[in-house]
């Protein structure tokens, strides 16, 4: 009975350290995602303020994707993990990127802005950025397949689909 009782205990206390990794693991694959978020908007914002020079661009569209890079910021510094706050972070990208498109083709209308080396460095950072944390979530969504936590996946477009940007 004595040898029962430690045999369970044990196992219980496995158990727990088992999940208390998993957990560790998912929220580390999304602190990773969350550091990509962060280097974004930073970008995003001195994209903008770069932008305020050209006479082509919408001054108001410039200051919705500053908002919306604002926003952005504030939803997935929470410290919270759950398919709230995943579906929240996601819909708040989904927002800066519908503005930041918007800005990019109305860019094209500006050579002379557009061809300056600060401008297309901007760009070309933000084109990392973007394929950085598209690899980030792929690698936080297997995490949470692994253990087994479904309901924290980053949705993505899929693979038949393309996303879409609404003018």
């Amino acid at each position: 009975m004595k040898n029962t009782i430690i045999l369970t205990i044990f196992f219980l206390f496995q158990n727990s350290n088992v999940c208390a990794q998993d957990k560790s693991e998912i929220n580390q694959k999304w602190t990773e995602l969350k550091d990509q978020f962060k280097h974004k908007t930073e970008v995003v914002f001195e994209f903008t303020s770069k932008l305020q020079k050209s006479k082509k661009i919408d001054k108001k569209e410039l200051e919705k994707t500053d908002f919306y890079a604002s926003e952005f910021s504030k939803v997935f510094e929470n410290k919270v993990l759950n398919k709230e706050i995943v579906s929240k972070v996601k819909q708040a990208n989904d927002l800066l990127n519908t503005h930041l498109v918007r800005i990019l083709v109305n860019l094209e209308s500006d050579f002379k802005l557009k061809s300056q080396e600060s401008i297309i460095s901007l760009y070309d950072q933000l084109s990392t950025i973007e394929n950085l944390i598209l690899a980030d979530i792929m690698r936080y969504n297997e995490v949470c397949i692994k253990q087994n936590s479904k309901v924290l996946i980053f949705k993505t477009h899929d693979k038949n689909g393309s996303p879409s940007i609404e003018f």
